[in-house]
């Protein structure tokens, strides 16, 4: 009995430095980061889709990045990204990263766009149709962010859905007369088409976004991104 207590009283002499060295070692698996592999959120949106995505898994493939895309919601989206559940998204507005968030931009500027609103035919079209409250209006969520504006600040009743294509189906089918999204100007012409009128009514660049246990990045991704926009640009001169 004696020799086994012994035995035990020295494999915890043995342990216990063991155990210590581990809780204060800097190498941690919670300090270590995967810069081999990305899960970039998307938003359901159709410009996102086409244009940005894969302009932007050219950029991370350049640097020897792997990417997974995965589609989220605009607030969801955020949250993920905010909390290192994803590693960046694809595109946002320029005001996601504030100082009490853990989200980065990545410059440069992708492009530039403007949370617009879109009036059915018909229906009366101006600034003044948010301040209005018999009017109804179908919006993509996090509006009032994008607006810096509380949503007891404007008088209009602003329902807030987070699929884009939901928001412009309850649009074209009469069910609401204005409704308010992002866009980067591309979807103008579509617009103009459907018989939609537009009205900007805050402006933004819009930016890729990464979190930032990944700000180390920021340099390579930045050039890589840029290398990519000066691409398209031979390519459409």
């Amino acid at each position: 009995m004696k020799r086994k207590c012994k035995f035990l009283a020295s494999s915890a002499k043995k342990i216990f430095p063991l155990f210590i060295t581990l809780l204060f070692s800097p190498f941690k698996v919670v300090a270590e980061h995967d810069d081999s592999h990305f899960v970039i959120g998307e938003l359901n949106h159709p410009r996102v889709n086409n244009f940005y995505k894969p302009l932007i898994e050219r950029a991370y493939r350049s640097i020897g990045i792997e990417v997974t895309f995965e589609k989220v919601g605009g607030e969801r989206g955020l949250r993920l990204l905010n909390q290192g559940m994803t590693d960046a998204d694809v595109v946002r507005f320029d005001v996601v990263a504030q100082p009490d968030n853990n989200i980065v931009i990545v410059p440069p500027a992708l492009s530039h766009g403007a949370s617009f609103l879109l009036c059915i035919r018909g229906a009366k079209c101006s600034k003044d149709v948010i301040e209005n409250p018999d009017n109804a209006i179908a919006a993509t969520t996090r509006f009032f962010f994008n607006m810096g504006k509380q949503s007891r600040a404007l008088k209009a009743n602003i329902f807030e859905f987070d699929d884009f294509h939901h928001v412009i189906d309850l649009l074209l089918s009469g069910r609401f007369d204005y409704a308010i999204m992002p866009s980067d100007h591309s979807e103008e012409d579509i617009f103009r088409r459907s018989g939609i009128e537009f009205i900007p009514l805050v402006e933004h660049e819009i930016v890729h976004v990464i979190h930032k246990k990944h700000s180390h990045l920021v340099g390579d991704l930045s050039e890589a991104i840029a290398k990519q926009l000066a691409l398209l640009d031979q390519q459409q001169n």
